[in-house]
């Protein structure tokens, strides 16, 4: 059976709450009729592809949900760290560098 099949593995931040949540994750969405489709018959390729978008979409759907909830729980985490400083550097006054002749 002709099929799309969706692998990811993910590596979160070590400090990311995991749970309800898999790392890892192997998908496959099958695509009917794929095999019985006759190259010749143009309503056949029509049914094909009809099956094809919907398989697609499905993936889509799938995994965008599952990665959402990922970067959501990471997003979560990542509030709660502090906000890196401004470098020294920019804070120094440009009009005090020049001398007075």
């Amino acid at each position: 059976m002709a099929s799309i099949t969706i692998n990811y593995q993910l590596n979160p931040p070590s400090d990311t709450d995991k749970s309800g949540l898999e790392t890892s994750r192997t998908h496959t969405f099958a695509i009917p009729g794929a095999e019985s489709v006759n190259e010749s018959n143009p309503s056949e390729w029509k049914a094909y592809y009809a099956a094809l978008q919907t398989a697609i979409a499905d993936a889509r759907n799938t995994v965008g949900d599952e990665l959402t909830a990922w970067r959501d729980r990471v997003g979560k985490s990542e509030l709660g760290k502090e906000p890196k400083g401004k470098d020294a550097d920019d804070d120094v006054d440009e009009e005090g560098d020049e001398e007075e002749a």
